[in-house]
């Protein structure tokens, strides 16, 4: 075979790859947010929301504030999470997606929800607004 073979084979290989990739940008994002939430990580969950506009520090805190209240009446409410799946994802159009996830609890019980999720250029981020 040819140099010239190998190299459009392998080109042909990583573009797929990447290609996979994106199709699933909704799905991964969604789930490093739940995991960053889940864990406290109010920083890193809130890097994945869309807010419609820019906050100040004082939104910020505020927000953080509003999670940690949530999370600790959830974990009052349930077991741990032991795991979060996602389970389908569904596209409206080129920039909407409609992901749908399950949280697995230490009694067995599970959740399910889905979230809504919004593309701007290549980044995907939570809609927690209509």
């Amino acid at each position: 075979m040819s140099l010239f073979r190998y190299i459009f084979i392998f080109s042909f290989l990583l573009c797929l790859a990447s290609c996979q990739e994106k199709e699933h940008e909704p799905e991964a994002t969604l789930k490093k947010a739940l995991e960053a939430l889940n864990a406290e990580n109010y920083d890193a969950y809130l890097q994945h929301v869309d807010f419609g506009a820019d906050m100040d520090s004082a939104q910020i805190a505020s927000m953080k504030d509003v999670l940690r209240q949530h999370l600790g009446w959830r974990r009052s409410e349930r077991a741990a999470v032991v795991s979060i799946d996602i389970v389908d994802a569904k596209m409206q159009g080129d920039s909407i997606c409609t992901v749908y996830y399950q949280y697995t609890f230490a009694d067995n019980t599970t959740e399910v929800g889905s979230q809504k999720m919004v593309r701007y250029g290549e980044e995907w981020k939570l809609r927690l607004r209509n």
